[in-house]
């Protein structure tokens, strides 16, 4: 998690040294203040003055930081060979503008584009031979209070679904830098073995979040293993699509990644919105996690 901060302090030390004021911005703030702290004084403090000092910049540090959460998403789009997608482009697994999964009315691109308060950043076409379609960065322009929370979406053509599980399982032993890892589309662990995943030898403390079907039942023992920390998981099939993964973000920016009571109740409320269901029934999809 990213940690910015400016910081303009005012300081009275002691009457005979009278006011002294300091700016720090930037990722190098804290070293500064250790630096200034450190140096050699012509008229040095007393360690009362010193204490006093500290407390009042750890005062200013945890009023003026901002985190900034990042989520990385992969998202393998809906292969008609293998799951029932709908007709024409829905089910075409390279088809960006048209696939349930990322072109269609609730598919990440689209959705996203119309959601208010989001913006896009960066958008990236995949290399040639590359299982990786776009890259899509967005931003959500955060609210009075909220952290910043910014999202890679990755659009993996859906007949190379095998290259993202490997993708997505590699990054949460922490070979990402993302806070948040979510996979969302078909459970391809339905269908094949786990492949194997070199961990770390410290074991990762990724947050992740798989919307698929069923996933508490087969990524969660993988992700579990890895020693990664899921915060949602699904217990019944489920449609995947992208107001779940607003309500992650919009949840992360007002709550962070750890609440996973939060978290859940968001997803269930989109669920039930979208779905046209009861909450009562949108509760039953989404597992709970201590």
């Amino acid at each position: 998690m990213e940690v910015s901060r400016n910081i303009n302090v005012l300081i009275f030390l002691r009457p005979e040294t009278g006011f002294a004021n300091y700016n720090f911005s930037g990722k190098s703030a804290s070293k500064r203040l250790s630096l200034l702290f450190h140096r050699p004084m012509q008229n040095p403090i007393s360690k009362y003055d010193r204490f006093r000092f500290i407390f009042l910049i750890l005062i200013f540090v945890s009023f003026f930081s901002v985190e900034s959460v990042q989520i990385e998403v992969f998202i393998p789009l809906c292969d008609g060979s293998q799951l029932a997608c709908g007709k024409g482009k829905a089910g075409d697994p390279r088809s960006l503008d048209g696939n349930l999964y990322w072109g269609a009315a609730f598919g990440a691109e689209s959705f996203f584009k119309r959601t208010s308060g989001f913006q896009v950043v960066n958008r990236q076409e995949g290399d040639p031979g590359s299982p990786i379609l776009r890259n899509l960065w967005l931003e959500r322009i955060p609210k009075k209070g909220e952290r910043k929370v910014s999202i890679l979406l990755r659009a993996y053509a859906g007949d190379k679904i095998d290259d993202a599980l490997v993708d997505f399982l590699n990054a949460t032993t922490g070979k990402s830098d993302a806070d948040l890892l979510v996979w969302a589309g078909h459970d391809r662990l339905m269908d094949r073995l786990p492949p194997k995943i070199q961990s770390l030898k410290i074991p990762s403390s990724k947050s992740v979040a798989v919307l698929a079907c069923e996933s508490e039942k087969y990524f969660g023992p993988v992700i579990r293993s890895i020693g990664a920390n899921p915060i949602a998981l699904t217990r019944t099939f489920m449609a995947p699509e992208a107001y779940l993964l607003v309500a992650l973000a919009e949840t992360s920016a007002r709550s962070g990644i750890r609440d996973k009571k939060a978290i859940r109740s968001a997803l269930i409320d989109a669920y039930a919105k979208y779905q046209r269901i009861s909450t009562r029934a949108s509760g039953t999809v989404f597992s709970k996690l201590d």
